[in-house]
Parts: C-alpha cells; structure tokens; sequence
C-alpha cells in the first residue's frame, strides 16, 4: 500500500512520536512561531541511555532495527527538524558494536542559512537527555528528558539578561504524557484528518532519511 492509496482511503496515519503532542512542545512551537529566538543559530540535543550489552537484546540486532539512532537518537533528530526543519547535510562520527549496530555517535547537521545541529545518541552510557535551542535573541533550555514531560528556562541573548521559568502545570510526568499524543489522535480522527498537523508524514519520512544516512557513514567508517 503506497501512501497515495492511504490519502485515498482517508486513514489516519501518523508516527508515534509522542514528544511532539507534549504542553511543553506546544510552547515551543509559539515562542517559535512569535520569533522570540531571532535568528535560530543552534540546537543541541542528546539522548543516551546505558542498554545491556547482552547480544539478544533487541536494541543489539540489527535485524530488529537495533542501534542507537534508531530507538534513541529519533528524539534529537525529530527536534533538531521540528526547530530547523531538514537539514542540508548530515556528518556522524561514531562507533558500532560488535552486533553490527550504532553505539553510539554525534551528528552535525547543517541547515540553512548556516544554522547547525549537534545530536548525540548511545546505547552504553546514559547521558543528561536535555535539549537547547540557540538564537540572536534568546536561549531556551530544556531540563532532561526533554522528549517527556518537563520544564525548561528561557533567557535574553546578554549574559545577565533575567531568565524565565516554565513548568509543566498538568502535574503528568514520565509515560503518563503519552495521554497527550492519544487525545490528539483522537482528536484528528474525528476531524477526518489523514495525518498529523504537528508532525506530518513528509517530516516523518525526511527524519527517518536523516537517520539513514548517518547510520550508512557510520557503518562504512
């Protein structure tokens, strides 16, 4: 079935991507939308948790779609896109495990007019997993993990600019916040929707594009 005869069929089809559907997330988006940032010139992002090395576990089969990138390193890039939308090259440097799969690796990307993406991902280590978005006029800092329920800060672009502070009021945290992404597939169903308005299948699609080709540079290095 190609996605012509889904359009055809009128089915809702989005990506699991929870994180997109989170209060924080539509914040972002709004001081985003409102160019409180000015010129975007960074994001930074990192998602790292310490996986077992045991070579049946599925995230070390790379018939089961293992690796870091994949599980793990999806929530930066789909951030990085969501800010900066896709990149214009893509540069990873990392290491794989004796399984065949990413460990772990930093991803570059360039974006237009300049602007770039650091990315980190892994599956032997667990990182902070907070996110950050750098522009001309102000810095948002995202508290870990990112990708969940959560806060962030906000400042001017000076040194001593006072910061902002916002929390996340519904008082849901951890896997509880998968109820936003529910009501929202509800919600685009009833309006007879065929995929989501926050993250549509042509971004799906460029993200997954992005995943591969850092995993092929990191598989022939």
């Amino acid at each position: 079935m190609s996605w012509d005869d889904v359009t055809a069929a009128s089915v809702l089809v989005m990506e699991a991507m929870w994180s997109r559907y989170l209060p924080q997330t539509s914040v972002i988006r709004k001081l985003l939308a409102d160019g409180v940032f000015g010129d975007v010139r960074a994001v930074l992002a990192d998602h790292g948790q310490a996986i077992t090395a045991d070579p049946q576990h599925r995230l070390n089969r790379p018939e089961l779609g293992g690796g870091a990138l994949l599980d793990l390193g999806v929530y930066p890039v789909q951030f990085s896109s969501m800010v900066l939308g896709a990149p214009t090259r893509v540069v990873a440097v990392g290491g794989m495990t004796d399984t065949g799969v990413d460990a772990y690796s930093t991803l570059v990307l360039s974006h237009e007019q300049g602007a770039l993406s650091t990315l980190y991902s892994s599956i032997q280590a667990r990182t902070p997993m907070t996110g950050a978005i750098a522009g001309t006029e102000a810095t948002l800092s995202i508290d870990g993990p990112f990708f969940t329920p959560t806060s962030f800060t906000l400042s001017g672009a000076d040194h001593f600019s006072p910061t902002l502070r916002w929390s996340d009021p519904t008082g849901l945290r951890g896997f509880d916040g998968l109820s936003w992404e529910a009501t929202a597939l509800a919600r685009f169903v009833g309006e007879g929707r065929t995929e989501s308005p926050v993250h549509p299948l042509e971004e799906t699609v460029s993200i997954i594009a992005t995943i591969d080709q850092a995993r092929a540079q990191l598989v022939g290095s």
